[in-house]
């Protein structure tokens, strides 16, 4: 019976239809990607193409700094606001990281939880805008993310830093109990993800976000402080960003300028969220279904490169994604709205 209920559960879950879309995609990369459809063995598939250790690490090691990046977008969502500044927080921060590696002595794992502090004092900047001076999240981390990718540039006079510091670098290339395919900074990535997954669902903190995206008026009445939520889940964002943009430098063994603001991991992680049922307007939404989403963009992303799709065309398609997402989300808000309004009504 128990069994039964949880597989029901599965189903009727939002992420469920995402989940199996994901499945037919893998599965169509990796035919696409091999050889196997001009006669060579169907086990080609499993060791080429899409599944050739190269491409999978190399989207594992991508996938390490949307995660972050994701589980901290994800409770600012759910909370009510957004961050389009943590790609310009985890590059500056990063620039950082590797200006002192280059010109100081002080050990990297210093600098690194140096550099961590510093992340989420850029959180604090963003808490001031939007809590001290008004402004609208969207509007406040939009302009900051152009502060921060010029500065950048204006550190190292738009070069890269190269990073030679073996401890940090090694932390990079770890792999996972000696796998050949899983980065040991991708198990941490999913550690996190799992760790904001328990406490979004079962804690008090949790559901006080969930509260203050839903219905801040409830949330202040309730004996909640909005302006503290918005603080801490501010901060955390960006400490989580700082984190991952230190842990994609330490792979890449450089920082770059510009490269972390350029990819698009937090274009991607934003709509991986959205994509996976977060409400852009706050109070609904899960990480579950949100890394499935981002699975789903990242093999969706693979499988264009797999077919020399022109890189203008990913372009299009990403935004096309995030469009749909939108809307997808705005249909589902006016379904929950409206199903509210008739409760209220017969209720009377």
């Amino acid at each position: 019976m128990q069994k039964n209920s949880t597989l029901k559960r599965l189903i009727h879950h939002k992420a469920f239809p995402l989940l199996i879309v994901l499945i037919i995609f893998i599965i169509a990369t990796m035919i696409i990607s091999t050889v196997v459809l001009k006669g060579e063995p169907l086990s080609k598939v499993f060791v080429t193409g899409f599944m050739a250790r190269g491409n999978l690490v190399g989207i594992f090691y991508k996938l390490v700094v949307q995660c972050f990046m994701l589980s901290g977008i994800v409770i600012l969502l759910i909370g009510g606001n957004i961050d389009l500044s943590v790609a310009g927080q985890a590059g500056i921060v990063a620039m950082v990281f590797a200006w002192l590696c280059q010109n100081t002595e002080i050990h990297w794992l210093i600098l690194f939880l140096a550099c961590i502090i510093m992340g989420g004092g850029l959180g604090l900047i963003n808490t001031f805008l939007v809590n001290v001076l008004r402004f609208p999240s969207f509007i406040a981390t939009i302009g900051m993310a152009s502060i921060y990718a010029g500065l950048c540039n204006v550190i190292t006079q738009g070069n890269n830093i190269q990073i030679s510091r073996q401890g940090f670098v090694a932390l990079g290339k770890a792999q996972f109990l000696g796998s050949d395919y899983l980065p040991l900074v991708f198990i941490i990535a999913l550690a996190v993800l799992a760790i904001y997954q328990f406490v979004l669902s079962n804690t008090t903190f949790g559901r006080s976000v969930y509260m203050c995206g839903g219905n801040p008026q409830a949330a202040r009445l309730s004996g909640l402080k909005p302006n503290r939520m918005r603080m801490i889940m501010f901060v955390n964002n960006s400490v989580l960003a700082a984190i991952g943009g230190l842990l994609w430098t330490a792979n890449m063994k450089l920082a770059s300028p510009s490269a972390l603001v350029s990819s698009g991991f937090d274009f991607m992680a934003i709509s991986a969220a959205i994509l996976g049922g977060v409400a852009f307007f706050g109070g609904a939404g899960s990480i579950g279904g949100s890394f499935i989403a981002l699975l789903l963009l990242n093999v969706f992303e693979n499988m264009l490169a797999v077919l020399k799709i022109p890189s203008y065309w990913v372009i299009f398609a990403s935004g096309f994604v995030l469009v749909l997402a939108l809307v997808l989300d705005y249909i589902s808000a006016e379904r929950r709205r409206k199903a509210l309004l008739i409760a209220a009504t017969s209720g009377h």
